[in-house]
């Protein structure tokens, strides 16, 4: 991994613990996280954000935020999100996009 990798997942980390979690709320907890790296360069973050004790709930189903993030040798993140209305997977690029848009419930 490289630095601008290892920058970039602690500053999603932070991000995510700032408003997935609702500025650290303590109704709420990450439930997965996760980092990969693969054998091209790329890093992959997996996140799964939610109320706490909410296995077998409906807001197990409904109310957790999950991102799948992407982070490229020099820092860059990628993701995608499904439109429904044009019915295809648009692609995110660039950290505003990808922390805004690309989380889905």
């Amino acid at each position: 991994m490289t630095k601008y990798q290892e920058k970039a997942v602690e500053r999603i980390k932070r991000y995510i613990e700032e408003h997935d979690l609702y500025g650290n709320d303590e109704r709420y907890e990450i439930k997965e996280f996760s980092v990969e790296e693969t054998d091209y360069g790329t890093v992959i973050v997996y996140s799964v954000t939610g109320l706490k004790n909410d296995e077998g709930t409906m807001a197990a189903i409904f109310c957790r935020n999950i991102r799948h993030i992407f982070i490229g040798k020099r820092g860059g993140l990628k993701s995608s999100k499904w439109d429904s209305e044009k019915k295809k997977s648009i692609n995110l690029q660039g950290w505003s996009d990808v922390m805004i848009y690309g989380c889905s419930h």
